[in-house]
């Protein structure tokens, strides 16, 4: 059995992580060190993001195709390149992803720990 924050942890994260550290890196011309900063996560992780090397990129696609998750990934990734806190625009993202069902077969077997 795994729980849903399992899911996000593992599969969710990853590819949003992905895509924001793309377009630091390509909109703002952020170096994979600053990506990693305003991430906090490693350069390597981000230098692995940016290969394409981490997150599932169905996931990835899911996200970047449904206009309001993308709207909401630009104010995440706008807030980052400003420094700003950014945790509600992923918040939002998770809870809306979840409650459009973009994820339905991932959250399938998964228990609610919330």
């Amino acid at each position: 059995m795994r729980f849903e924050s399992e899911v996000i942890s593992d599969e969710i994260l990853p590819a949003i992580r992905k895509i924001m550290a793309v377009r630091l890196h390509s909109d703002y011309g952020l170096t994979q060190r600053e990506v990693s900063q305003k991430l906090g996560v490693t350069q390597p992780a981000v230098s692995q993001y940016l290969k394409g090397k981490r997150a599932d990129k169905e996931v990835v696609k899911l996200l970047k195709d449904d206009p309001q998750i993308d709207v909401l990934l630009e104010d995440a990734v706008s807030k980052a390149a400003k420094n700003q806190d950014f945790s509600q625009e992923i918040a939002q993202l998770i809870k809306n992803s979840r409650d459009k069902g973009l994820f339905k077969e991932k959250f399938k077997d998964t228990k609610r720990c919330l």
